[in-house]
């Protein structure tokens, strides 16, 4: 798989918007990016809603779900995710965090009290 550079795109960006216009809804732009990006398409989602979910599901069963696992989310947004994995028929993708909620409230800590290195 090769790495897109700005150039590209740009270009792809541009197509695009000549192709869509620009009074295209949502459902025909998330339809023209499962079209050019298949399989490579992932949408992040924070789980406040699940109004994009719903849409890109309908564009590209199937689709992954970026969930960003902070370790500090309630129990209630945890439900809602796998939820919305259950609905909508999508895969829920969890990005970790590198550092453990201790280690990022230490980090914080520091930040705050100026004593992390810079």
């Amino acid at each position: 798989m090769s790495v897109a550079t700005e150039v590209d795109l740009r270009s792809l960006a541009e197509r695009g918007a000549a192709e869509l216009g620009p009074d295209a809804s949502a459902e025909q732009v998330l339809a023209w990016a499962a079209a050019t990006f298949g399989g490579r398409m992932i949408v992040a989602s924070n789980m406040q809603d699940a109004v994009l979910v719903d849409l890109a599901a309908k564009a590209l069963p199937g689709l992954e779900v970026l969930f960003l696992e902070t370790g500090y989310h309630f129990a209630e947004t945890i439900g809602t995710r796998d939820a919305v994995e259950h609905v909508y028929g999508v895969k829920i993708v969890n990005a970790r965090a590198r550092r453990s909620v201790a280690q990022q409230d230490v980090e914080r800590a520091r930040i705050f009290l100026g004593q992390y290195p810079k």
